[in-house]
């Protein structure tokens, strides 16, 4: 079996179950998570990172850079800090000024490079940058956390685990920008044998620098006010150190994206489902290790949500509702480990237990499960480089799309647009912050652009016009005497060589909620403390649990934080 190999499809999990609401609210990190796979690449071909500089004054402002040597790359992260007053501090794309403004650059820092980046990256959308600068980035400081961890490291003390509660992050970034934006390096400009070549690497080495920044910085503030009132600073234990994240709230933008670009939702539910599919299919002993390191998994899932009981989750389940379905897989585990039965799919029937109890537990148990599937890491940084869809056949016959239609969105003829709730929103950008958003149908007016989100509404008006055509035109005479069909009828070619291709979901209508597809994008770059804050925006953590930079320059990864837990001390 392998992810790509469409000979395996039929032993996945069907679309209508991956590509659901309801499943993708159940969506963890797993081994394959864009975090995951960019630290296991740099420990495993011994990545250095020097902190070549940390000019800070005491309260943390100044100039700090970080060089990467990566495979023989140099790379260079640049960050720029002040200190903002808390009211001047604001998450939203339409924010003027951050705490901290970074950039990642390929090649050597120059001294007339960084004097550009200085007059342009603090400006962030308002700058613009050379196209060797790779991600421009910037984050701001947690009210709540940053001086707090700063006066208990000043007085020769670690934070305590109650104080810092269930989302462990110094700072919290806001955007992490690439791919040709404002002038930054496009992904296609990136030779193959760069190790940044893939997709979101970029993003999650800026990142990971990022929060080890924030690491420096609370240690370097700390040992400031320690001189200053004759105590003695200590630095972040080696528990602290990485059980402490890095912030990030992440609103609608996120989701046209998976609408725009099924070639990559085909691919990211490929790097869960087939290692599942792949570990469900094995058989195992009563006796065989690994289902002692399930078990294992499964208790440390266990102790992961308890530590997380004042998480705000709705309208996710509650880690006080998971518990006890944790507790009822590893007991039915247990007694088949202590059985004297035959070798038995053992990991399939818990799997289909898990996803009669609910879409979390159900998430959860598939990552554990995946979690031993080793044997596609290399493989699964592969599947990342899509080649992106085959151009438009307007000389496909209406029969064949007719087929095509019925095959692959037959989903979607279930969705009545005569209701008016079917089409209660409507998708544009804002004019302030050239962000995606959505907003009721009723507010539409004549000088706003509805994107093309509605794929469900356009792929049923065009079965409609369809069913009265000639089976033997072809799609560019359907399209002369109906233009309006152009977009749905190129998605329909555009999707067919996908088995993942489309979420099974109508995007206007009144009951659909963008935290699930959100919830899902997230999970594949690796973040947990899922927090909602409303129907459209969600606050997580990413790289809890992960090794610092010195862990990865020793060549330590170990490659198990899958379910993070806080230092000793903690709620239980």
């Amino acid at each position: 079996m392998t992810l790509q190999d469409e000979r395996t499809v039929h032993e996945l999990r069907s679309p209508e179950e991956v590509l659901s609401s309801a499943d993708m609210n159940g969506a963890w990190a797993t081994r394959h998570s864009f975090a995951r796979t960019m630290l296991r690449r740099a420990a495993s071909h011994r990545w250095t990172v020097a902190k070549t500089r940390l000019d800070l004054d005491n309260l943390g402002r100044g100039t700090a850079v970080y060089t990467v040597n990566a495979e023989g790359f140099e790379l260079n992260f640049i960050a720029f800090c002040q200190v903002l007053e808390e009211s001047d501090r604001t998450d939203r794309v339409i924010a003027n000024a951050w705490d901290i403004t970074a950039a990642l650059v390929d090649g050597e820092l120059t001294m007339e490079r960084e004097a550009d980046l200085r007059r342009n990256v603090p400006f962030q959308e308002k700058g613009r940058t050379d196209p060797e600068t790779i991600i421009m980035t910037r984050a701001n400081r947690s009210a709540r956390f940053f001086d707090y961890v700063s006066d208990c490291l000043s007085t020769g003390n670690q934070p305590d685990v109650d104080k810092i509660g269930p989302s462990p992050y110094l700072i919290r970034s806001t955007a992490f920008y690439g791919n040709g934006k404002f002038g930054l390096k496009e992904l296609a400009n990136i030779p193959a044998g760069h190790p940044l070549s893939v997709p979101y690497r970029s993003q999650m080495l800026a990142a990971w620098l990022l929060r080890e920044l924030s690491m420096d910085m609370v240690e370097h503030v700390a040992r400031a006010k320690a001189l200053a009132a004759g105590t003695v600073a200590v630095s972040l234990d080696a528990a602290w150190a990485k059980y402490f994240g890095l912030g990030n709230a992440t609103g609608l933008g996120m989701v046209p994206f998976l609408v725009n670009h099924p070639d990559y939702l085909d691919a990211w539910c490929r790097l869960r489902e087939v290692p599942l599919a792949a570990g469900l299919a094995a058989s195992y002993a009563p006796d065989h290790p690994d289902l002692g390191r399930i078990a294992g998994l499964l208790d440390r899932a266990d102790r992961h949500l308890a530590e997380k009981s004042e998480l705000k989750t709705v309208p996710f389940l509650s880690t006080e509702l998971i518990r006890p379905q944790l507790h009822q897989l590893r007991s039915d585990l247990q007694t088949f480990m202590a059985s004297s039965q035959e070798s038995a799919p053992v990991l399939a029937r818990l799997h289909d237990m898990a996803a009669g109890l609910s879409p979390e537990v159900r998430g959860i148990f598939a990552s554990i499960v995946i979690e031993l599937q080793t044997g596609f890491d290399d493989e699964a940084e592969a599947l990342l480089t899509v080649a992106g869809a085959p151009p438009f056949n307007p000389a496909m016959g209406c029969r064949e799309l007719r087929q095509l239609l019925e095959q692959n969105y037959g989903w979607a003829r279930s969705y009545d647009f005569a209701a008016p709730e079917r089409s209660s929103y409507y998708w544009y950008s804002s004019a302030n912050s050239e962000e995606p958003r959505r907003a009721q149908r009723a507010e539409l007016t004549g000088r706003a652009v509805e994107h093309c989100t509605d794929i469900v509404r356009r792929i049923n008006a065009l079965a409609a016009d369809l069913e009265g055509f000639p089976a033997e035109a072809s799609v560019a005479e359907l399209l002369l005497a109906h233009p309006c069909h152009r977009f749905a009828a190129e998605r329909i070619q555009q999707t067919r060589q996908y088995h993942y291709g489309e979420l099974r979901d109508n995007l206007l209508d009144a009951d659909f909620l963008p935290l699930s597809t959100q919830r899902f994008q997230l999970a594949t770059y690796g973040m947990n403390n899922f927090s909602p804050q409303s129907t459209d925006w969600v606050r997580v953590t990413l790289f809890s649990g992960a090794p610092r930079v010195a862990d990865v320059l020793n060549g330590i990864d170990d490659d198990d934080w899958l379910f993070p837990l806080a230092p000793e001390g903690g709620n239980a």
